[in-house]
């Protein structure tokens, strides 16, 4: 596609357009039952087109050049006929600068996911009786262009996820991320990790109800903080579904707790320099020290609160791109070892919200549950549910490790940096 023809086309119809050029490349190895059962490429080119005219504005997605003309001159005439829009002012009129990405990805960009992720196999095999997972490579690159400001990102990354099943059928997930070849050094301490649950997990026994000390493993703390932050978006403030509604400036957590929308972390794969309306993108962040700091805006919302946009557009639903948690000082093993009653929980699947306000959820524990008494690990647990509220949880983390890991999994995590979190009085219920 050719972004500068397309605008062309677009912005006479209009008041104001914005069009952004998606190009993605990826490369996957599925495995199941100890092998690569799918080995395939997408090579995917896409086209997001905003249109903004009299007070009103109107999105559709192109994948075809070819149907540009037809489809604008249905959007343009479907603008007629719909309400204008009060929440939207104008795109960015700023002129933009726009960082340059820090790259280190030769290996990355040169990575053989399916020799990785057989010779992971090959290793893994003789000690569980299944595992399964997917590898990604993938490249991404984007184009946005808008009266304003024009802009061009190319990111490169992999992700590999795996699931191992002991000889109980007991499941145990790792994770990992990265867009920097020094990260892949740690890809081979996935395997160790996922051995090591997997062998602790062993035969599990039914969890109990009550209230717990919880460490979340990074893998787990990232599903929470991924259903967090988005709340975060002005406009999920401003519709009531969000528990940053009515509390900027409050303190809702520890003083520990920070959590940042970072961008600007090119290590990450969700990485960029340019949000969907052409504005640079920032570190933010959305709690800091455990009090509500900032919300996530394009150019229309930071008008209406009057502040600056953080570079977060959606240019109708602000939202991250991706999170960063600060660090502690505790080590993973001292946690462990000071707890008298409580849980190390790995995963979590399944998160439901009954009260986005509150922020009240509930989630179910998964690949790895194990009760702790008296600083060790005593039983592998199955059957329970975290039945609780975000705010009750951030308020009462003790504390949070040096060490990180850098996660993404399918759909319930955003890529995220995370430490491990120790959470004091986490109501657990029975999922059964």
């Amino acid at each position: 596609m050719d972004i500068e023809k397309m605008y062309n086309k677009v912005s006479r119809k209009v008041d104001q357009a914005a069009i952004k050029i998606t190009r993605i490349k990826i490369d996957q190895a599925r495995f199941s039952n100890n092998e690569i059962d799918i080995n395939n490429s997408w090579d995917v080119e896409d086209a997001s087109i905003f249109l903004a005219k009299n007070g009103r504005t109107f999105m559709f997605n192109l994948k075809n050049e070819n149907d540009l003309d037809n489809l604008l001159d249905l959007s343009v005439k479907a603008i007629s006929n719909i309400e204008k829009n009060d929440d939207f002012i104008s795109l960015n009129d700023k002129k933009q600068k726009y960082r340059k990405r820090r790259e280190n990805n030769e290996r990355i960009i040169n990575f053989d996911g399916s020799e990785y992720v057989n010779k992971f196999l090959d290793e893994i095999r003789p000690f569980v009786k299944r595992v399964g997972g997917v590898f990604y490579k993938k490249e991404i690159s984007n184009e946005i262009m808008t009266p304003f400001n024009n802009g061009e990102e190319r990111i490169n990354g992999i992700e590999f996820v795996a699931r191992a099943f002991n000889d109980y059928d007991n499941p145990a997930q790792v994770s990992f991320m990265t867009s920097s070849d020094d990260d892949l050094i740690k890809l081979d301490d996935a395997k160790d990790e996922l051995l090591d649950l997997s062998k602790k997990i062993g035969r599990t026994v039914e969890g109990k109800d009550g209230r717990y000390k919880v460490i979340f493993h990074p893998l787990c703390f990232a599903s929470i903080a991924s259903y967090t932050i988005p709340m975060a978006s002005a406009f999920q403030v401003d519709s009531g579904m969000s528990l940053f509604a009515g509390r900027m400036g409050q303190k809702i957590g520890s003083s520990l707790f920070t959590l940042y929308d970072d961008p600007v972390d090119d290590t990450m794969i969700g990485a960029r320099i340019m949000d969907d309306e052409g504005t640079s993108t920032q570190k933010t962040a959305v709690i800091e020290k455990g009090i509500v700091k900032n919300y996530l805006h394009n150019n229309s919302t930071a008008k209406k609160y009057n502040t600056e946009s953080t570079g977060n557009a959606g240019i109708i639903n602000p939202s991250p791109w991706q999170i960063n948690i600060e660090t502690g000082n505790e080590d993973v093993s001292d946690m462990i070892s000071s707890t008298k009653k409580g849980l190390f929980i790995v995963n979590t699947w399944y998160t439901r919200f009954q009260d986005y306000r509150e922020g009240i959820f509930s989630t179910i524990p998964r690949d790895g549950i194990f009760y702790i008494e008296n600083g060790e690990i005593r039983e592998s647990w199955g059957g329970i549910r975290i039945s609780d509220s975000l705010l009750n949880i951030f308020k009462n983390i003790e504390g949070i490790s040096k060490e990180t890991k850098k996660v993404k999994w399918w759909d319930e995590t955003l890529p995220t940096k995370s430490p491990y979190i120790e959470v004091e009085d986490v109501n657990i219920s029975r999922s059964k």
